[in-house]
């Protein structure tokens, strides 16, 4: 009978230990006892939750290592006819620009210089001697022989003094005439480039005049004013001191109250000193 009641209680522990086990948590473990659970108290169940961040960080880091390695993608190739883009562009501050030299003036191979010319050409005289005697009737064409002397002012300006002697031939009206005249004054020529081979010019002057005209059977004499003499030319330099150029002249002036004027053209010969 005692072993009946005996393995009674002893089945009851068994199936309360088995019921304290279910309703206990995963996470909580039963404290070890060397003696066995009261048959008539359950074992406490724990009220304190369960943490969720160690799942959540093992869950994390196995997929993290079970999903595969990111493939770098190439960029895009430039279009054909296109500059690779290299990265932005770094554009200076205005202040860091470098401030720009000043160019500096041309070589002057004008100013300080002296310069002689010598020109060689015709010249054809026009308008009156004396009131009813045209110059064409007593005086042909002429070989006029022209010198200058003149100083550089500056690079473009030089003045100076001219001189010129006409030998004039028998007009065909009077064979037997013929005729010389001289003249002379100041000058002023302005000098349009620096630096080339080529030297373009014009020239403004001023002087008198005196002709002589033979007629055979006596001389007449006439004194005037030239009034105006513009001059064009252009002396080309093979060497730095020496030029040779074209130039084309008119000139008019006065005999007492009449008026005379005279075309000129031939070539002139130039010298530079120092040198250009």
């Amino acid at each position: 009978m005692r072993t009946s009641v005996a393995l009674r209680g002893a089945l009851s522990l068994v199936f309360l230990a088995q019921f304290a086990s279910a309703e206990t948590p995963a996470s909580a473990s039963p404290e070890p006892s060397a003696k066995p659970a009261p048959a008539a108290q359950p074992a406490p169940v724990s009220a304190t939750p369960v943490s969720a961040a160690p799942a959540t960080a093992t869950a994390t880091a196995t997929a993290s290592a079970a999903a595969p390695a990111p493939v770098p993608v190439p960029a895009p190739a430039p279009a054909p006819g296109t500059a690779p883009d290299s990265g932005p562009v770094v554009v200076p501050a205005e202040n860091a620009q470098p401030a720009l030299e000043p160019i500096p003036s041309a070589h002057d191979t004008l100013g300080g210089h002296f310069v002689l010319g010598a020109a060689l050409g015709p010249r054809w005289p026009f308008g009156d001697l004396e009131q009813g005697k045209d110059q064409q009737d007593y005086l042909g064409a002429a070989l006029a022989v022209t010198v200058d002397v003149g100083y550089g002012l500056s690079r473009n300006v030089v003045i100076g003094a001219w001189g010129e002697f006409d030998n004039h031939y028998a007009p065909s009206a009077c064979s037997e005439c013929s005729g010389k005249s001289f003249a002379g004054g100041p000058f002023v020529r302005y000098h349009l480039v620096q630096g080339t081979r080529f030297d373009p010019w014009g020239a403004f002057a001023l002087g008198v005049r005196s002709t002589n005209v033979d007629r055979r059977i006596g001389d007449d004499h006439y004194f005037g004013v030239d009034f105006l003499k513009l001059t064009l030319g252009g002396d080309w330099y093979p060497t730095s001191n020496v030029g040779i150029g074209p130039y084309f002249t008119f000139d008019a002036g006065t005999y007492g109250s009449n008026v005379h004027t005279g075309l000129g053209t031939g070539l002139r010969l130039v010298v530079d000193l120092p040198g250009k």
